[in-house]
């Protein structure tokens, strides 16, 4: 228990005080600020950062467990106008994410999924819904690649068919990409709109690398992977599909540096494709191209 001077109390009553009241009350002093508080609000600062970064890095990392096809879009040319049935399946290591126009999902057992549209073609190029009327330049789909898939050596990585190595692609400068890219293109069999789209879809990607590796992939490889089928069944089918990754260590890849040089037309019979009869306008055709960026 606090013990009161009886005096002190009688004198603070009366509104006096003693010396020794006084004393204290002089040395009373307002409270000063630590100088440990900044430091300890910086610890705190960089502590906060450092599991943001933690986090998004995380994040990052998962995305890029999921590696996406993107942009698979599918052109019909028909010398005359035709009602086709265009369908699209993917195997048990593949999900669709998005398609258009929108279409119903099948699930197929044991596994795996597929697509159906039903259009009609123009000799402009164009298609129609016949569901909906809808016009149309073009079909598009997108799926994501499971890399849990048993095809993988271990989780998390990508089966062989979707890596790039040093014997099967080519290393370019973000200089050289698009022109070289050009010209493949238009050897695999794309016409400008199409070499154009492609390139301008992917370039922001590129853009992310000082340098990049690339392959495409062949259309049987590709096809075992998602079916194509049209009906009735056209004259020539291209699908093209490539695959890139950025390179930071060029040493690692000393033959593909120089396979960039080489003459663009063995992509042409790496893929498959008859470049002269996928522009042939007098042949009922279909294009499909589409590209996917691998991890580093």
């Amino acid at each position: 228990m606090v013990q009161r001077n009886p005096g002190t109390h009688r004198n603070f009553i009366e509104g006096r005080s003693t010396d020794a009241e006084r004393k204290p009350i002089s040395t009373i002093q307002a409270p000063t600020r630590s100088s440990s508080a900044p430091r300890r609000r910086k610890s705190l600062y960089r502590r906060f950062k450092s599991f943001l970064s933690r986090l998004f890095i995380k994040g990052k990392n998962q995305r890029r467990q999921r590696p996406r096809m993107k942009k698979p879009v599918i052109y019909v040319f028909s010398p005359k106008d035709i009602d086709v049935t265009v369908s699209v399946t993917l195997d048990k290591d593949l999900e669709f994410t998005a398609v258009y126009p929108i279409v119903p999902i099948e699930k197929l057992k044991p596994k795996g999924e597929k697509i159906q549209w039903d259009v009609h073609t123009s000799l402009d190029g164009s298609l129609f819904a016949r569901d909906t009327g809808l016009e149309l330049s073009s079909l598009f789909w997108e799926a994501d690649l499971n890399t849990s898939s048993p095809l993988s050596s271990r989780q998390g990585e990508l089966p062989e068919t979707w890596t790039l190595s040093d014997w099967n692609s080519v290393v370019l400068s973000i200089d050289d990409v698009t022109s070289y890219l050009e010209k493949v293109l238009r050897c695999l069999g794309l016409h400008t709109e199409a070499r154009t789209s492609f390139v301008t879809y992917w370039l922001p990607s590129f853009l992310n690398h000082k340098y990049i590796a690339l392959r495409f992939m062949p259309q049987a490889e590709y096809s075992r992977i998602a079916p194509l089928d049209i009906k009735p069944e056209p004259d020539v089918i291209t699908r093209v599909f490539m695959l890139f990754q950025g390179v930071k260590d060029l040493e690692a890849w000393p033959l593909s540096r120089k396979r960039a040089f080489d003459n663009v037309s063995y992509w042409a019979t790496t893929v498959g494709v008859d470049s002269a009869a996928a522009f042939n306008k007098d042949l009922s055709r279909v294009l499909e191209w589409g590209a996917m960026e691998v991890p580093s």
